[in-house]
């Protein structure tokens, strides 16, 4: 089973759409797939790549948002909680069922915890039956080192989910737009908005491979471009508004593994948590303020040593963590849509801006999408491109139906099988390929066949070298950082061993047919990318 995407703008032949979306991560994605399978034409343009920027700088949970209910969100903890449920129906081979321990937990914590089993009623209601989640347990310290929870006086155990990798949920979303008419581009800039008075009637935009430029007509558009939601509206004084400049700053470490579970630590300047990941903790987020432009932004050596001094501050481990303790670092931006001085207290409700408030037609905002409610999102702004459109389109099956590729039934049997059917290949690299691609592993095997070389194991984790081949050829990666952030996980844990690097590396560029000159350029980028900045 396999899909080819391609860059549409390559061919673009001037044709109009009737929704043009501007951002290719999460909240683009899921869009795509909604309006195009409500029977609209659609176009996808991002500037950089599918799933970067605030996508990618995720701690990979599918939750509910057990925090919120701090602040009383008790809707919007009830859609993501639902959604949680949704996301996990529609990927099964992405998302599951994710235990975690909150220790000490007061008496607020533990009333939430109880509302929040309340309010996740139906997480029983799953279509593949390893997907349920159980309520949640207070435990004393004996069970929980009976358990290994970790050694403290008491905790309370619950579970939430988790997405194996959100970049490939978010192709997940667009192949699922692709199968319906959807038109993607990567590494399109939008360069201004096209005005027809005071209506929006498109975008103009520039293949920055080629410089080209092309003007894309189309009756709605949707600016859904993440930490760029301001800079796109300002780029005229019409769409000047007042959507807050200031954005919020999160990174993860990832070091040696500290927790065997996934652990919650809440202090003074916000929660962060111990997740255990391919042999490694997983720790994050942060919430800090960022004032600069979104291009100036970059993980720093500051940010990483303030917060290995709050971790030590605030978990009490009984090993402090030390700067060398960490193996690998990620981050990046997201937007805001209240003005707060707290980006920790500021609401996580996605906010949906129809521009039409200040006399301009054509033009609808969508900042603040998260993982877990993108779905729903998507289905709600549609509820307002359809007003624009004034049209009756089909009912949504967002929720209804599988992603592209993941249409398995019991994921746990099906990885059994398919370890059985496929012994020529470990079993290790076999669980990774159906829990990452689902039904797309086909199509990698298929490719060992053609070259006995692409099975080439690169990662303890089992990914193999055909998945580069793979990304190049059906999942439109034109960057060495393409491959290694947001098509596998070459790229999680640093750089790899010179002859793993090399070995990826060599393989891209015949596929990219790359001179010596193209080939040492990348491959200092990359380094550049995955080097820590410590």
């Amino acid at each position: 089973m396999s899909l080819k995407l391609e860059r549409f703008i390559e061919n673009f032949q001037g044709e109009s759409f009737d929704v043009t979306i501007i951002g290719g991560g999460i909240t683009g994605a899921a869009l795509a797939y909604e309006v195009a399978s409500r029977g609209c034409s659609v176009c996808l343009v991002e500037k950089k790549d599918f799933g970067g920027a605030t996508s990618a700088a995720t701690g990979k949970l599918i939750h509910g948002g057990l925090r919120y209910l701090k602040q009383f969100e008790i809707g919007l903890v009830r859609e993501a909680l639902k959604e949680r449920r949704n996301l996990s129906n529609i990927a099964p081979n992405l998302v599951y069922p994710y235990p975690m321990v909150l220790p000490k937990p007061g008496f607020i914590a533990r009333l939430g915890l109880f509302v929040y089993d309340l309010l996740s009623f139906d997480k029983g209601w799953t279509w593949d039956k390893s997907k349920k989640i159980p309520n949640h347990r207070y435990l004393k310290r004996k069970k929980l080192m009976k358990e290994n929870l970790g050694d403290y006086e008491d905790a309370a155990y619950f579970y939430d989910a988790i997405c194996l990798s959100p970049e490939r949920l978010t192709l997940s979303f667009l192949k699922s737009a692709v199968l319906y008419g959807a038109k993607l581009s990567n590494y399109t800039e939008v360069k201004e908005l096209l005005w027809d008075g005071d209506t929006v009637k498109g975008i103009v935009v520039t293949d920055t491979f080629t410089n080209k430029e092309f003007q894309i007509h189309s009756k709605v558009t949707i600016n859904a471009s993440g930490p760029w939601t301001q800079d796109v509206l300002a780029k005229s004084k019409k769409t000047e508004m007042a959507f807050p400049k200031k954005r919020s700053e999160g990174i993860y470490l990832i070091t040696k593994q500290v927790t065997p579970i996934m652990t919650l630590f809440v202090g003074d300047k916000g929660h962060f948590s111990f997740a255990p990941w391919r042999g490694h903790s997983m720790i994050g987020p942060t919430e800090k303020s960022y004032f600069g432009k979104v291009e100036d932004w970059k993980l720093s050596k500051e940010s990483i040593l303030e917060f290995i001094d709050y971790i030590n501050e605030t978990s009490h481990l009984k090993n402090k963590l030390k700067k060398e303790d960490v193996i690998a670092a990620y981050g990046g931006l997201r937007p805001l849509t209240e003005s707060s001085d707290d980006t920790y207290s500021a609401s996580r409700r996605s906010e949906l801006y129809d521009h039409e408030k200040d006399g301009i037609k054509g033009l609808i905002t969508a900042a603040g999408g998260k993982y877990t409610t993108s779905r729903h999102f998507a289905d709600t702004i549609f509820k307002s491109i359809q007003k624009k459109l004034k049209q009756k389109y089909k009912s949504s099956i967002s929720a209804k139906q599988h992603l592209f590729g993941s249409h398995i039934v019991e994921i746990e049997d099906f990885i059994t099988k398919t370890k059985g059917k496929h012994k020529t290949f470990s079993e290790i690299t076999m669980d990774y390929l159906v829990r990452h691609y689902g039904l797309e592993y086909e199509t990698i095997l298929s490719l060992v066949e053609e070259n006995p070389d692409w099975g080439t194991v690169l990662t303890a984790d089992g990914e193999i070298l055909a998945e580069v081949v793979y990304a190049i050829r059906f999942e439109m990666a034109k960057t060495l950082s393409d491959i290694f952030l947001r098509r596998t996980g070459l790229g999680t844990l640093g750089i790899l061993p010179k002859e793993k690097m090399d070995l990826i590396i060599q393989t891209a560029g015949r596929e990219w047919n790359w001179s010596e000159e193209e080939r040492e350029s990348e491959t200092k980028k990359i380094q550049k990318i995955l080097e820590l900045p410590i």
